[in-house]
This record gives C-alpha cells, sequence and structure tokens, in this order.
C-alpha cells in the first residue's frame, strides 16, 4: 500500500513535534534543578548537580559546615567531595568538566582548595591539628586560615617539579608567614620526590617538625610548629 505525500508529511511533522516536545521538557527538568539549586548552578549538568547535593549529607561536610560560614568556601568544599566521588565512580569526563567550571569560577585557588578536599587532606588535617587546637574557637581559626590562605600554606608536588626549585619556593613561603602548620602533599609517583623536598625543607628551617599521613597512593607531610610555640 503506497503512503501519500500527505501521509508523510504528517508523519514527519508528528516526528519533529515529538522530539521538540521531548528536548523541551528535558531541558525544563534541566532548568528547575539549576533553579533550586542556584549556588551551585555553574556546574551546568543536572546529573552532576545532583551528586553535588548528595555530598551534603556526609560526615565531612557536617563537620566542616559548623565551622565555616563563608558561602564560596562551602561550595569549595562541596566542589571538592564531588570530584572525589566522579574520581571513585572513575567518571573521567564528568571529573574534567567539573575541575574547568570550578577553575573558570573560582580561579586556580579554589580549585586547590576542592582538589585539597578532594583528595582527603582535609580530615587528616583535623588530625592533625585537633590535639594542639586547645578549644573550638581555635579550631575554627585554624581550618578557616587553612582555606582562605591556601596557596601561603599548602603545595603540592608533581612528578615533573624541581627539587631544589621547589625547596626554596617552600622555605621562602614558611619563613614570610610563620604558619601553624604548613601542608606538602603528593600522590601516585611524585610521593619520591615530596619525600626528598621535605627532608631538604627540614634542614633548612627551625622550629618546626614533620608529621606524616600515606595512604597507598597519596602522601601528605604536615610541617608543625612545636607545641611551645604554637600560636
Amino acid at each position: 500500500m503506497e503512503t501519500s505525500s500527505e501521509d508523510s508529511l504528517a508523519s514527519a511533522t508528528e516526528g519533529v513535534t515529538k522530539g521538540v516536545l521531548s528536548w523541551t521538557e528535558q531541558k525544563i527538568k534541566e532548568y528547575v534543578v539549576k533553579f533550586r539549586n542556584k549556588d551551585i548552578a555553574f556546574v551546568e549538568d543536572p546529573e552532576t548537580i545532583n551528586l553535588a547535593k548528595k555530598q551534603r549529607k556526609t560526615s565531612e561536610w557536617n563537620l566542616f559546615k559548623d565551622y565555616i560560614e563563608n558561602p564560596d568556601l562551602r561550595i569549595l568544599f562541596q566542589m571538592g567531595l564531588t570530584l572525589r566521588r566522579l574520581e571513585k565512580k572513575k567518571e573521567q569526563r564528568h571529573l574534567e568538566s567539573l575541575r574547568d567550571k570550578i577553575l573558570n569560577k573560582y580561579d586556580a585557588n579554589g580549585l586547590h582548595i576542592a582538589q585539597f578536599v578532594q583528595n582527603g587532606f582535609f580530615g587528616k588535617f583535623i588530625g592533625n591539628i585537633l590535639e594542639r587546637t586547645a578549644t573550638p574557637q581555635k579550631l575554627k581559626f585554624e581550618i578557616e586560615n587553612l582555606f582562605q590562605n591556601i596557596e601561603k600554606t599548602t603545595i603540592f608536588i608533581k612528578q615533573l617539579d624541581n627539587v631544589d626549585k621547589k625547596t626554596d619556593e617552600i622555605v621562602t613561603k614558611i619563613l614570610a608567614n610563620s604558619p601553624n602548620t604548613f601542608i606538602i602533599c603528593s600522590s601516585g609517583s611524585a610521593t619520591a620526590k615530596c619525600e626528598k623536598i621535605k627532608g631538604k625543607v627540614m634542614k633548612r628551617i627551625s622550629g618546626y617538625i614533620a608529621e606524616l599521613y600515606k595512604t597507598e597512593f597519596k602522601e601528605i607531610y604536615f610541617i608543625n610548629r612545636l607545641e611551645e610555640s604554637f600560636q
């Protein structure tokens, strides 16, 4: 049975209409998700936004939010937890996309904060300073100081870094800022280089001790001011 040109046109029109309606419905859902989550709407991808929302139920988030009121720091902490979940789920495309979004909105400083959380270093930081902070107010100060001055108090060692140059950079920052804690982080093949750098740094500064937290793939040195001079 032959199909008339009118029938073909009607069928094609119906298909286009359904396609447009389906596309519109999907876009409406995406807009609703973004509207309900204005603070993280810059993420754009509804699936990643929903994943980010779930991070507000984690124990790390509940601990962090009790000490930090700054809305940008809260968002960056949430993004760090989201990056970690994407990493564990091996969703590389979404992971790289979110990193780019964080970098575009918050610059390199914001991305470093998010990556610090992504790598699980926040919990280690709390464990490192908890015994040396006598009051909740002091703990709050140390957490705020870490994230607000992360470029001055934290450095990520990469495999291609020059040992002597990084040593000079770290020593300069410690002498200039006198932090209660300076953090040297690394992962993967860079951990051996991180250890060398830490050793060279400790030979050039005084009044500090080094504590190591290590997992199978990641390494973090806390260069802590000695107890008697901890401010």
